[in-house]
């Protein structure tokens, strides 16, 4: 009886394994690609085949845990294994794209198109009068910096919010803030107001987001700013 037992016990230890094993691969599972001349195929893991792209002849791609991203000289393309579609962005010269869990970004040196995953569509922005030269991408938002700009996508609003004439030298972009700063000046993108917020002669040297808050630090300061109470509180360093 007491061997009998053990034996159970053993096969109810051994299912337990098993299901924790496959549970751990199942949420590790990511998009594959597969690309050849004028065909792309992609490896949706929560379908168990591949969904076919047509007569497209890729320039690049990226993957991540659930998106695909594939683009020609002028059209890029998406695929979310979540709702197993491919989603367009036609008419459009992309250089590069990333990709984040919520995002696809692509970009040229003069605008730039995101694949908003929750809205399930593309949101182009309008043409920058300023040259783009940096990408940065989040769970939260997409962002763009360059010699004379800086550019948030507002998902909530599905809008592209800009600060321009701002010679971008660095740039750090979170979950609801995104922050850019020039020699003198830092400005921050508030996703929880959809509001830039501007601070001035601070020459910022670094600047670290962490969930709500961002932190800057000067030569002689450290700033911080709350977006839970919209509220800056500094101490010398």
């Amino acid at each position: 009886m007491i061997h009998g037992k053990r034996i159970a016990l053993l096969m109810l230890a051994g299912i337990q394994f098993f299901l924790v094993l496959s549970g751990t691969t199942a949420a590790r599972a990511e998009v594959s690609l597969f690309i050849d001349a004028h065909t792309v195929r992609v490896h949706d893991p929560s379908l168990g085949r591949q969904s076919v792209l047509n007569d497209f002849r890729t320039k690049g791609h990226r993957t991540h845990n659930y998106l695909a991203l594939v683009w020609s000289e002028d059209t890029a393309w998406v695929y979310d294994t979540r709702t197993h579609q491919w989603l367009t962005q036609g008419d459009f010269r992309t250089l590069l794209g990333s990709l984040s869990d919520e995002f696809a970004l692509v970009w040229n040196d003069s605008e730039a198109a995101v694949f908003d995953a929750k809205k399930q569509e593309w949101i182009r922005s309008e043409t920058m009068p300023w040259t783009v030269s940096g990408a940065h991408l989040s769970r939260g938002m997409a962002a763009l910096s360059g010699d004379d700009g800086f550019v948030v996508y507002d998902p909530v609003l599905k809008q592209w919010q800009y600060a321009n004439d701002f010679p971008v030298l660095k740039a750090q972009v979170g979950d609801v803030l995104a922050a850019a700063w020039d020699a003198d000046n830092l400005v921050l993108y508030d996703l929880t107001v959809h509001q830039w917020v501007l601070r001035e002669g601070i020459r910022a040297q670094a600047c670290i987001i962490n969930g709500h808050k961002a932190i800057i630090y000067t030569a002689d300061k450290i700033l911080e700013y709350d977006a839970m109470t919209h509220r800056w509180t500094e101490k010398n360093r």
